[in-house]
């Protein structure tokens, strides 16, 4: 019936932030050691049985766990909610920052102004620097959010490449995918100074061929790559922002290396980047775009769009690249 259609629209929020709270206390990594029932969760994880019993109902009934008597197991989906998933992306997503800036989305839609701003009276970038917790909790959640990286080296050949340059890199979990599947290439992760001095972890087994950069993409990049990476970047920024990020790569690229962007494209009937086109004009006043505006935008850059392939989540590897005349 479309009545329970709708009221499934209307509580989605609800679903979604019972499924962080799962994430947050830890839920999803108590039960990856098999099957358990409320009562001895709840002594696991220091929480109220009767409340636990509650949310684990829910979760249940929104396919992350199964039940079997009083025994509670994690289904597949279920099982990318533990931290070595997207675990942490579950927790950021509802954050309390998060929350109230989806909280003034009326703000957003009625004046055009980001509601971030309009919430905290800064840029959530400016917000994120003053506050290492919550810098380490975004980032954390960020790198999360990389289940797709596993499939860049598979659609797109680093072999050949003898420098690889992740822009905007943030812990270093796209390069290190990449040097580990091309052992004879070199890579440099770039991002703010804050999010580089504490990067690196993701780069542990190929530390020797990494060297880590702090700048501002929006003075300069570092040169030299045969390859440019920009994941998940241009959605943040509007698209003056973005013809400066992509001005700065294409002067430091050489004549015929390559830049390979990672975004979602927006399209009639894609839910996932509209919802997230939304969340980038409530978050950050970015955008997600569609592929002709992403093209454009590369072809401003005096770059030539290319190859355009598809990945996990919703998202498309978009590659460009600077001919030789």
């Amino acid at each position: 019936m479309i009545e329970n259609d709708l009221l499934r629209i209307l509580t989605g929020g609800w679903v979604a932030q019972a499924t962080s709270v799962a994430a947050k206390i830890g839920l999803p990594d108590a039960l990856s050691a098999g099957p358990s029932n409320a009562a001895a969760l709840s002594r696991g994880l220091g929480v109220d049985s009767r409340a636990l019993a509650r949310l684990l109902r829910l979760l249940t009934a929104a396919g992350l766990l199964e039940e079997n008597g009083e025994a509670y197991t994690l289904t597949e989906m279920g099982a990318l909610l533990r931290r070595e998933n997207l675990g942490p992306l579950a927790a950021l997503y509802g954050s309390d920052y998060f929350m109230a800036s989806w909280a003034a989305l009326e703000h957003s839609v009625t004046t055009g102004e980001q509601a971030f701003t309009h919430v905290y009276g800064t840029p959530v970038f400016d917000f994120l620097a003053g506050r290492p917790d919550r810098s380490g909790e975004f980032n954390a959640g960020m790198a999360a959010g990389t289940l797709f990286f596993r499939r860049v080296p598979d659609v797109h050949d680093f072999t050949g490449a003898r420098s690889v340059v992740d822009v905007g890199g943030g812990t270093g979990a796209l390069l290190a995918e990449i040097l580990r599947r091309a052992p004879h290439t070199r890579g440099v992760l770039f991002d703010v100074p804050d999010v580089i001095a504490t990067a690196g972890h993701a780069l542990e087994d190929v530390a020797d061929r990494c060297h880590l950069v702090g700048g501002d993409m929006f003075a300069s990049v570092p040169g030299d790559g045969d390859a440019y990476l920009l994941s998940r970047i241009l959605h943040d920024w509007d698209d003056e922002q973005c013809a400066t990020i992509l001005r700065n790569i294409a002067q430091a690229m050489p004549r015929g290396a390559k830049l390979l962007v990672i975004e979602r494209v927006v399209s009639a009937d894609a839910l996932l980047p509209a919802a997230f086109d939304l969340h980038m004009m409530v978050m950050t006043g970015g955008r997600e775009r569609t592929l002709p505006e992403l093209r454009a935008l590369l072809t401003r850059a005096g770059l030539t769009p290319a190859s355009v392939t598809d990945l996990p989540l919703g998202l498309r590897l978009l590659t460009a690249v600077l001919e030789t005349s």
